[in-house]
């Protein structure tokens, strides 16, 4: 029964599709700028260590951004659904903050990505 009301509540409706769209945006744009024709990939880069900070690893440990951000989508709807039922503004603000990580995931992955 609630679940009915929650997808009934418009603005509720607006931010569950665009954490929808931001994970879908975040994995194609991240699968996509995956370069498979190289072994090995930057995967993290430390300060500190100056030159030598780059930390390589296979590819596929790239996809775990695409990964990150489905996780993050699917628990910050779960949450802001279950959360519903106590308060609403509580739902609202759980789907305010599912965008802005799945921006910084987005913002990470294009940073990581530009050091291919």
């Amino acid at each position: 029964m609630f679940i009915k009301k929650y997808f009934q509540d418009r603005p509720l409706l607006f931010l569950n599709l665009v954490v929808v769209f931001g994970a879908l945006i975040n994995v194609v744009t991240t699968a996509l700028r995956i370069n498979t024709s190289q072994s090995i990939a930057i995967i993290r880069y430390q300060v500190n260590l100056g030159l030598a900070g780059f930390q390589r690893a296979s590819n596929y440990h790239l996809y775990t951004f695409t990964i990150a951000a489905v996780l993050i989508a699917v628990m910050g709807i779960l949450l802001s659904a279950r959360l519903f039922n106590i308060k609403r503004s509580l739902s609202v603000l759980v789907l305010a903050l599912t965008i802005i990580a799945l921006v910084f995931n987005l913002i990470v992955s294009w940073a990581v990505l530009n050091l291919q």
